[in-house]
This record gives structure tokens, C-alpha cells and sequence, in this order.
């Protein structure tokens, strides 16, 4: 899961709770969990089948959040996105997301 610490902690946490429940032999990464070194993140990119990126407010504005988006793309994963949509937890339109976007 890739998401922005300061807004997405609680909101993927969840996410792979519920995963866990319906898949329960699956292995999810999630970073605040299992990040071991921050200079591997496209290492760890390279062993998932699929990336879930959490989209809050600030999402495009990290420098790791778009490591990961980049390596994602370059390796062809398949991608999940989710929208956080409440702006009291960080969320925003789809188009102001977007707009964060530097590429």
C-alpha cells in the first residue's frame, strides 16, 4: 500500500485488515508495518503483484509516494487506486488530485 503517512495511516491500515479477512493466506506490504529500509522502495515494488496507492491530499507531493508511482509504472504492476474523499482526513476530488500531479 502507498499512501501519505500524515493522512493515510488509519485508512490503509483498514484496507488490509478487511483484505486480510477475505484473503487470509495473502501477504500485504504496508509500510508502516514492514519498511525496513526507505532507499529499497522500488526492491519492494518489484516483489508485489499489485500496488495499492492511497490517494489523500499531498499524495503527489511526496518525494517516496512517487518513487514508488514511478516504479510501478516502469515495472508495468498492476495498479488499485483509492480516493480518500473526506477532507476532514485529508481527501480531495479526483481533479484536485490530479492536479497535484507533476507528471
Amino acid at each position: 500500500n502507498s499512501h501519505i503517512w500524515s493522512t493515510g495511516q488509519d485508512a490503509v491500515k483498514v484496507i488490509k485488515g478487511e483484505l486480510k479477512q477475505l484473503l487470509p493466506d495473502i501477504k500485504i506490504f504496508l509500510d508502516v508495518d514492514d519498511l525496513k529500509d526507505i532507499g529499497s522502495l522500488e526492491e519492494y515494488i518489484q516483489h508485489s503483484q499489485v500496488i495499492l496507492f492511497f490517494l489523500s491530499c499531498g499524495y503527489f507531493r511526496s518525494k517516496n509516494c512517487l518513487r514508488e508511482v514511478r516504479s510501478s509504472l516502469e515495472k508495468d504492476k498492476p495498479l488499485v487506486l483509492v480516493q480518500e474523499a473526506d477532507p476532514a482526513k485529508g481527501g480531495a476530488t479526483l481533479q484536485a488530485l490530479r492536479d497535484e500531479c507533476p507528471e
